[in-house]
């Protein structure tokens, strides 16, 4: 066997180890894309899960929240510190979800989600809701793009409340009209609205 011959072997020994190489790292890779992603959704559901669950245990604060989302009387001092500092934290965290997903580490499914519970904010009427919300995206604490996510929200939040507010009024006027006690003239079905 000559040198030459040896060479060639020698060369394409070594670029099917290249060859073999490229496959590995290529699969870890891969593999570390989808524990990355993995971890990136682990971590917004732990957000929104403790989000979801903040004073649950703390009857006190969850008159305060109520007053906040649901009424329109005046906080007290410390109680409006308490509600900003959550909704900073709330409005903090879910644009954190919005750059992953803008980033596309966060995928559209659970951006939907997202988009959906956040949504729910502008569904609550409170007085104390609105204020804050208009601290919030002309404070400087938010990014330009998520704000305008954010009005898009509101808007969908406005026309949900103004189909639940018909759909009310239209089942009192059929059940006045149909005068059967106890029966409900509308099947009960989820109603989404979504605008895009």
């Amino acid at each position: 066997m000559n040198w030459t011959a040896i060479g060639a072997v020698g060369e394409l020994v070594g670029g099917i180890a290249v060859i073999g190489t490229l496959i590995y790292l290529a699969t870890q890779i891969r593999q570390n894309t989808k524990i990355n992603a993995s971890a990136i959704r682990q971590s917004f559901y732990d957000y929104t899960t403790r989000q979801m669950l903040y004073g649950t245990d703390d009857t006190e604060f969850n008159e305060v929240l109520a007053k906040a989302g649901v009424t329109d009387e005046e906080l007290t001092p410390g109680e409006r510190v308490r509600i900003l500092r959550l909704f900073q934290a709330v409005f903090v965290g879910y644009q954190g979800a919005y750059f992953q997903h803008r980033n596309k580490a966060l995928s559209d499914d659970d951006w939907e989600m997202c988009r959906a519970l956040l949504r729910s904010y502008w569904v609550l009427p409170g007085k104390e809701m609105t204020r804050q919300w208009e601290q919030f995206k002309v404070g400087g604490f938010l990014d330009a793009g998520f704000v305008e996510e954010c009005h898009k929200l509101e808007q969908e939040a406005k026309l949900y409340v103004r189909a639940l507010e018909e759909k009310a009024c239209n089942s009192d006027r059929t059940r006045v009209r149909t005068r059967s006690p106890g029966i409900d003239a509308f099947p009960r079905e989820r109603h989404a609205i979504a605008v895009r």
